[in-house]
């Protein structure tokens, strides 16, 4: 090996870091753009880092052993918010389902959302007058891995409603990557945007909305919110 490429070798072993023991060969640290990671791996949140890692199993978090310690992995529906029958001003809304061993909070608005009625939903007001992503104004909620597994979230189903002069525009984004890169979802029909995000314990998704054209427009989540994905 020439001295310049035992250099090189060394500055990007150097840049993977931090390293975690409890992943699979070198993991190395998540981009901040689309595709945070090569494929083949994915993107987790581990001791405050976002890393890539394999997401089959043979490269996933274990307890320190190298190998996969999930003793149930699941592929399906992790989690399940179900809205009929809610006011709409509620404070938060219990999740109604999750798979073993994942828990969920409940679905809440952020501090800068005001309450709003909405028949079958939870709804707020307040939203930005802007044509940009307020990462302030949000509904939120998050699901958390059983012990010695991880969770791999790969899509969402959301119904998300403005009114007339509700958010024209609304995203979804996770903590896995600080919510720096959220994908677009309707403001007027249900959408199922495909996400890939993991974390070997809680993972935070956020719903945004902005482009609303006046203050007292509303943007709600109504009927049922799903959340996709695998326990591995």
């Amino acid at each position: 090996m020439s001295p310049l490429f035992k250099a090189v070798a060394l500055v990007l072993v150097c840049g993977c870091s931090p390293y975690d023991p409890g992943l699979s060969g070198t993991p190395f640290l998540c981009g901040s753009a689309d595709p945070v990671c090569p494929d083949g791996y994915t993107c987790v949140t581990t001791g405050g880092s976002a890393v890539c890692t394999s997401p089959d199993g043979s490269g996933g978090v274990d307890a320190g052993s190298g190998s996969s310690a999930c003793t149930a992995p699941f592929s399906g529906v992790l989690a399940t918010w179900t809205f009929v029958g809610a006011s709409g001003t509620q404070t938060a809304t219990n999740v109604a389902t999750t798979a073993t061993g994942v828990s969920a909070t409940a679905i809440s608005r952020s501090p800068a959302l005001a309450p709003a009625a909405g028949l079958d939903s939870i709804s707020a007001g307040n939203w930005p007058q802007i044509g940009t992503l307020d990462s302030q104004s949000y509904f939120t909620a998050s699901i958390t891995s059983p012990t010695g597994c991880h969770v791999v979230v790969t899509a969402l189903g959301v119904d998300a409603k403005s009114s007339n002069t509700g958010p024209m525009m609304a995203a979804v984004g996770t903590s896995a990557d600080a919510f720096a890169a959220p994908v677009t979802i309707s403001t007027s029909t249900p959408s199922t945007p495909a996400l890939t995000a993991a974390s070997t314990g809680q993972l935070e998704l956020r719903i945004f909305g902005f482009a609303a054209t006046a203050s007292g427009g509303t943007m709600r989540i109504q009927n049922t919110l799903t959340v996709t994905g695998r326990v591995q």
